[in-house]
């Protein structure tokens, strides 16, 4: 029973924690990619590195799971130098968009040891809903992103 107490107020000061945001540049275009355009939107972001292993692997089903869902905003975030991070897309290309990050935005997602890869689902007000260190898996990014889109 003591721990309720603590538990509520963790829960409370999350909630009330303010959006999270970033501007990022885009590997793309010459352009910056905002949390704030995707104003009301869940979003998916996954921090990702050439040299990672896992992250080929999970690619092709992040792939696919932001091709079934056009409406759910997906953000590829390179922790990476940015000429790597682009031949790592020329040789497994990603259908959704790709940003270039330092490692000091992860621990701000929620990620302290900075281990990649990492997805967090934030909700459409742009609080993390749910992550996980690690490859994601299809069940399990199919069961987060329906508990964390949920009106």
């Amino acid at each position: 029973m003591k721990t309720w107490p603590a538990l509520l107020l963790l829960l409370a000061s999350h909630a009330a924690a303010a959006p999270l945001q970033f501007d990022l540049p885009r590997l793309d275009a010459d352009e910056h990619i905002r949390l704030d355009q995707f104003q009301g939107q869940a979003v998916v972001l996954n921090f990702w590195a050439s040299h990672c292993l896992p992250c080929i692997q999970e690619l092709p089903i992040l792939n696919a799971h932001a091709a079934r869902q056009p409406k759910l905003a997906f953000i590829g975030i390179a922790i990476d130098t940015q000429t790597a991070a682009q031949a790592f897309l020329r040789s497994h290309p990603a259908r959704y968009l790709q940003a270039l990050a330092s490692p000091s935005l992860l621990p701000i997602f929620g990620n302290k040891i900075k281990g990649l890869p990492y997805t967090v689902i934030l909700t459409s007000e742009h609080r993390i809903c749910t992550r996980r260190l690690g490859s994601a898996d299809a069940a399990w990014l199919s069961k987060a992103v329906a508990a964390c889109t949920r009106p």
